[in-house]
């Protein structure tokens, strides 16, 4: 290492090391900075020469004790004197909120998303007043445009728990559209994952999917074509929807299996047990009275799900279907 070298080893670490203790004498900078007790005296001295620090000597105190000047300006220009060691950052940091209200709204959202019933509706509420008190305290429509894309999408997500799906679409794409502009990839995809999730909750009221399998489904259509996803929820996605898959083959085979009174029957055999003539408009007849020891509600989704109504030798509505099994 060069003799510049080592003088900016010492001056960076006995600065830093200054600014950070306050208080101090030569022993306890030497064991702050590793650096040998010489070169820790000489840059000290410099230091007092300008200025930056003073000293004094206690009663009964063997060393001098040394701490940072009263100057405001002398302990600015000791700070700036560190800070001339760091490299500027290769690209600048995009501003982000600040505002202790706007921190309090985050810490609220969080703690909602995990929440249900009354506790999250109170949670809710105040997040709603922290948003609208940080959206003031950033300078509102003179704040950054950064500054208010981080606030758009906060308000996209206290909409989503509100069940405002259509407002919060429109927070998330104004935030998307600032972060796309300033090219900030983190947020991008932050905000694509917010958009996913009201893309499965539309998918699911479009299907009126009720039960847990379909709504999953839904689901994973979506993550399917979603743009931005992790490793990790790519490979919880194909887990998932690999499953989905072995349960829609398995699901037939144990119903059948586990029924007793059908067990040795397939969906064509099935159909011959209902005494109702093709192309028939009279009322299906209820069909749980065929197998009367299986849960109506279990045999309604079985034939549904799996779509053996197809096989029936009649046009087997739901609507007749849910009329028989309601009787």
């Amino acid at each position: 290492m060069s003799n510049s070298a080592v003088r900016s080893e010492v001056k960076f670490k006995v600065r830093r090391n200054a600014l950070l203790l306050g208080e101090f004498t030569i022993a306890q900078l030497v064991r702050a900075t590793g650096l040998n007790p010489e070169s820790v005296r000489t840059e000290v001295q410099r230091l007092r020469q300008e200025g930056m620090i003073a000293s004094e000597n206690k009663p009964r105190q063997r060393e001098a004790l040394y701490r940072l000047s009263d100057d405001p300006e002398k302990r600015l220009a000791l700070s700036r004197s560190v800070e001339a060691f760091y490299p500027e950052p290769s690209e600048p940091v995009p501003p982000r909120p600040t505002s202790r209200l706007y921190q309090d709204a985050l810490q609220t959202l969080d703690e909602a998303e995990r929440e249900k019933g009354e506790r999250r509706e109170a949670l809710v509420k105040q997040a709603a007043h922290q948003l609208e008190g940080a959206w003031e305290a950033e300078g509102a429509s003179r704040a950054p445009e950064m500054v208010q894309a981080h606030l758009f999408r906060e308000q996209g997500r206290l909409a989503c728990l509100q069940g405002r799906r259509e407002q919060a679409e429109e927070w998330f794409n104004q935030a998307r559209e600032e972060f796309s502009a300033a090219d900030v990839e983190s947020e991008i995809r932050l905000i694509d994952e917010h958009l996913s999730y009201l893309e499965a909750r539309r998918r699911i009221d479009a299907s009126e999917a009720v039960d847990t399998a379909a709504q999953a489904r839904c689901v994973l259509e979506v993550l399917e074509t979603a743009e931005h996803l992790g490793p990790l929820t790519r490979l919880l996605a194909g887990l998932a929807q690999d499953l989905s898959r072995t349960l829609e083959d398995r699901m037939p085979a144990e119903f059948f299996k586990g029924t007793s009174s059908i067990s040795e029957h397939t969906p064509s055999e099935l159909s011959k047990k209902l005494p109702i003539a093709p192309g028939s408009e009279r009322e299906a007849l209820p069909v749980a009275k065929i197998v009367p020891e299986l849960p109506r509600e279990v045999l309604l989704k079985v034939l549904l799900t799996q779509e053996l109504y197809t096989e029936l030798p009649y046009d087997l509505s739901k609507l007749h279907l849910r009329r028989g099994l309601d009787a």
